[in-house]
């Protein structure tokens, strides 16, 4: 259930978590982090705060957790000379890293459930026509989805490694999916947005010959890595920060550090101890690992 449907003494709740959590979080931050925008978006807010820009960690941390404590909380992959500038033709581009997105949700068929928030009842549309408001959409995201989602980041790192030498690193989105991120300088930092699509093409199989066997591009098993291509031909992308709370699941950005341990369980949340909620809705989902049963108007504590 995300975060941005819960009436205003939840959200209220939570943004404390959030901000308590920021206190004293590790962000993993940029050695330049003084030529990168900051962008977030704050509790109750449809829109980013944009433009921002910081020193240090510490600067940071007093705007995150004094002025405005963030749901989503970003910087951007670009250098810039001036990185608090509004207008984005002012600020200087200065070359920027290289990143790829896999989301592990369009690799599977994963069960969708949308409900009335107000009464509760399972619809086909968009709309509850009893009650006239937007359906919400759960989305059940399984051990078994995010292990193949992950299987594609093993491979993109092989590729990236094998055939470019760079060293990416992967972490879990914090959601449904994971980023692979190669830290750009030289000549790598400066590619333009078509060097970019074409790597992305390279990684996705483009034009890839038909036949099976062979060295290079017929070599490779299966030969077609899923990414979102849109994600590595930004020069100016924001990234998630590593040990951020993504808004939407509660789970922390988190850097693998070996693609052969993770699991999608407990250990991603921030926050420990327990909560007694009363659900929406009738339904049986897996959820960080765990079959949870939820009946409409009992307190459930987990």
């Amino acid at each position: 259930m995300g975060i941005s449907i819960l009436h205003q003494g939840q959200s209220n709740l939570v943004k404390s978590l959030f901000r308590q959590y920021y206190l004293n979080a590790k962000l993993e931050l940029p050695n330049d982090i003084e030529l990168r925008e900051f962008a977030l978006q704050p509790f109750g807010i449809d829109t980013y705060i944009r433009h921002l820009s910081f020193n240090n960690v510490e600067e940071l941390r007093e705007y995150i957790t004094n002025v405005n404590v963030p749901l989503h909380l970003f910087y951007s992959s670009a250098r810039y000379q001036l990185p608090s500038a509004k207008n984005m033709d002012e600020k200087g581009w200065m070359g920027s890293d290289l990143l790829f997105d896999i989301d592990a949700d369009h690799l599977c068929n994963l069960r969708r459930v949308k409900f009335c928030p107000v009464c509760g009842n399972l619809v086909e549309g968009d709309r509850c026509e009893r009650d006239n408001v937007e359906a919400l959409e759960y989305v059940e995201m399984t051990n078994e989805c995010i292990s193949r989602g992950l299987e594609e980041a093993r491979r993109l790192v092989n590729v990236l490694e094998n055939d470019f030498s760079f060293k990416p690193k992967v972490y879990f989105s914090g959601n449904r999916g994971f980023h692979v991120h190669v830290e750009c300088y030289d000549d790598c930092a400066l590619l333009d947005s078509e060097d970019r699509r074409q790597i992305a093409e390279y990684v996705m199989g483009v034009d890839l010959p038909e036949y099976d066997e062979g060295p290079g591009w017929a070599g490779r098993e299966k030969k077609v890595i899923s990414i979102d291509e849109q994600v590595t031909i930004d020069t100016k992308r924001l990234v998630r920060i590593p040990n951020s709370i993504h808004g939407k699941s509660g789970l922390i950005v988190k850097e693998l550090k070996s693609l052969d341990r993770f699991s999608l369980d407990e250990s991603l949340s921030p926050f420990s101890g327990f909560v007694v909620f009363l659900p929406y809705i009738n339904i049986e989902t897996e959820a960080l690992g765990r079959v949870i049963k939820l009946q409409r108007g009992i307190p459930i504590k987990l």
